[in-house]
């Protein structure tokens, strides 16, 4: 595993026996903190640390200790089907190399999670659980929709006052508390079976996907709603930011028989446009 000074700008040196506590900089005091966080590492911030009641090395244990804590719950509240596929022992593992890899930047606890599935595709690259990062994307997306803001459907009148010939510049966008989810396994499935409320069959076919997702909170929660592929790829290629007509191209590409009508028209009855531009003007 890459040591993670790689995110500092300059390794702290350990102090020398003819240095001052005054004389070492606030910047390598922090960095030296964090590094002991991270990789304990605390030879280089031991010295500058006052020993009180409690001996400097168990002092920084606590905050190390306290960290890691704090850390493994919030991860596993952020992805309860992945700890419980994996169990309690090795998501605690998981959760600390994970740490190691992607120390948070943020100071809001629900970042922390941003690039899990990432780490699991690059851990499990080799073997036969791959689909865990596809899972950790799902429930990934399930957080995004939880916390994301507010924003009523498109009306479909809008669409009525436009000229037919300039319907191809139009740029829909999604709500913004709507995802799309695409994976070569039953993600789904695997989602469904592992929640806490489930008995009775917890049966899994690993060959039994495709699924293309849609997520989408309403007032009553978040829904999942599995589409078809074609609809699947004009949203993602809405997300992207493209018009009608570049949407248009990639899902003729893929598919020649491809129905924009037809398309549009469920997309507009998910629910899950929100709004469009019209020569960079908001209809």
């Amino acid at each position: 595993m890459s040591p993670l000074w790689k995110h500092f700008k300059q390794k702290p040196q350990k102090p020398t026996g003819s240095r001052s506590p005054s004389v070492l900089s606030l910047r390598n005091i922090q960095s030296s903190f964090a590094a002991h966080l991270f990789e304990d590492e605390p030879g280089s911030i031991i010295p500058w640390i006052r020993a009180d009641s409690i001996d400097p090395a168990a002092r920084l244990q606590i905050y190390r200790n306290n960290l890691h804590a704090g850390f493994q719950k919030t991860l596993a509240l952020e992805y309860p089907v992945i700890r419980r596929l994996v169990g309690n022992d090795y998501f605690r593992q998981l959760a600390l190399a994970f740490l190691a890899c992607y120390p948070s930047r943020s100071g809001d606890l629900h970042h922390v999670g941003t690039p899990f599935a990432s780490f699991l595709r690059s851990q499990f690259a080799d073997t036969g659980y791959l689909y865990l990062a596809d899972v950790a994307a799902l429930e990934w997306a399930y957080q995004e929709c939880l916390v994301a803001a507010e924003l009523d459907p498109l009306d479909p009148l809008t669409l009525r006052d436009i000229p037919a010939q300039s319907y191809g510049t139009l740029r829909f966008t999604l709500r913004p508390a709507c995802r799309l989810v695409h994976s070569a396994f039953p993600v789904l499935r695997i989602w469904e079976v592992n929640q806490p409320e489930v008995t009775g069959d917890e049966t899994i076919n690993l060959d039994s996907g495709p699924d293309f997702l849609l997520l989408l909170r309403n007032p009553s929660g978040i829904f999942f709603r599995r589409i078809p592929e074609d609809d699947h790829r004009l949203l993602a290629a809405f997300t992207a930011g493209k018009s009608l007509d570049e949407a248009l191209e990639v899902s003729l590409a893929s598919n020649p028989q491809f129905d924009l009508s037809a398309a549009l028209r469920r997309c507009i009855e998910f629910g899950v446009l929100s709004q469009l531009t019209f020569y960079q003007s908001t209809l």
